[in-house]
C-alpha cells in the first residue's frame, strides 16, 4: 500500500513539474514580463534556407559553375540588406533608399555571374516573390505573418502581394 501510494505521490510530482514554464531567459524571444522589449528575430530555420536556395537555383537554371559563382554574391547582397533594415527599423524611406543603392551596387556583381541582365532582374524579383510564397503558404497554413514591426499583415497588403504575383507569374509565362 505504502508503495503505490508513493508511485502515486511520484507520478504527481512529475506531473507538476512537467507543467511548469519554462524560466523566462530560456523562451527565447518571448519577452520576461509584459511590456519588455522582444529580443532579436531568430534565423530563419535552415529548411527555409535550403527551400530559397532551390527555388532561385531553378528559376534561374543556374549551371553548377554558375551556383558557385552566384551563391556567395547573393549571400553578400543579402547580408548587407539585412543590415540595412536593422539599422532603419523605423525609417522605411531611408531603407528603401539604401536598399536601392544596395541593388545598384550589386547589379553589375550579378551580371558577371549571370551574363544577362534580364537575369540579373529576375534575381531582384525572385527574392520578393519567395518571401511572398512564404506569407501565403504561412496564410494557408493558419499562421499569422509578422512584418517588422511585429504587427499582424493587413489584408491591403495582403491583396497587393497577391496582385503583385500575378503580375509577375504572368510576366514569367511570356
Amino acid at each position: 500500500m505504502k508503495k503505490i501510494l508513493f508511485l502515486i505521490a511520484m507520478s504527481v510530482a512529475v506531473a507538476a513539474h512537467a507543467q511548469e514554464p519554462p524560466p523566462p531567459a530560456k523562451m527565447g524571444r518571448m519577452p520576461a514580463e509584459p511590456g519588455e522589449p522582444r529580443g532579436p528575430r531568430p534565423p530563419k530555420p535552415p529548411h527555409v534556407e535550403a527551400l530559397k536556395v532551390a527555388f532561385i537555383t531553378q528559376q534561374l537554371n543556374l549551371t553548377a559553375e554558375e551556383a558557385q559563382k552566384f551563391w556567395p554574391v547573393h549571400n553578400s547582397y543579402m547580408a548587407e540588406l539585412k543590415k540595412a533594415r536593422e539599422a532603419n527599423k523605423d525609417a522605411e524611406l531611408a531603407f528603401e533608399e539604401q536598399a536601392l543603392s544596395i541593388r545598384k551596387e550589386y547589379n553589375s556583381d550579378f551580371k558577371k555571374v549571370l551574363n544577362s541582365e534580364e537575369r540579373v532582374n529576375t534575381v531582384f524579383k525572385l527574392n520578393r516573390n519567395f518571401n511572398d510564397m512564404m506569407r501565403q503558404e504561412m496564410m494557408r497554413r493558419g499562421m499569422r505573418p509578422q512584418g517588422p514591426d511585429q504587427k499582424p499583415d493587413r489584408p491591403a497588403l495582403r491583396k497587393r502581394i497577391m496582385e503583385r504575383n500575378q503580375r509577375d507569374s504572368s510576366l514569367r509565362k511570356n
